[in-house]
């Protein structure tokens, strides 16, 4: 599956987030390991492709931005999401 629809596809992170108030542990687990899998490809590339970039900043802006309708355990775990991702991207820096 493509980092598209990890993220924003149909059954994406950020769809069970904004209709079921859920974060789905395995899906972030398969958007981390996405990212994991090709950092040496970007960082050797010197550049993220479009078609990966794009979710990858609807992700961090969408989990950034936070929701009032989304419990304290949830909230947290965002947060929290935000953080593991940041840390992945910033190794592209290394």
């Amino acid at each position: 599956m493509d980092l598209y629809e990890l993220v924003v596809g149909q059954n994406g992170l950020l769809v069970e987030l904004r209709m079921q108030n859920s974060f789905n542990e395995q899906i972030f687990e398969n958007i981390t390991d996405y990212l994991n899998v090709h950092l040496d490809e970007w960082k050797a590339k010197g550049a993220i492709p479009i078609a990966d970039a794009v979710p990858i900043f609807n992700l961090i802006d969408d989990l950034a931005g936070g929701s009032k309708f989304w419990s304290e355990e949830i909230g947290l775990r965002v947060e929290d999401a935000v953080l593991e991702i940041q840390e992945i991207i910033s190794a592209l820096e290394d």
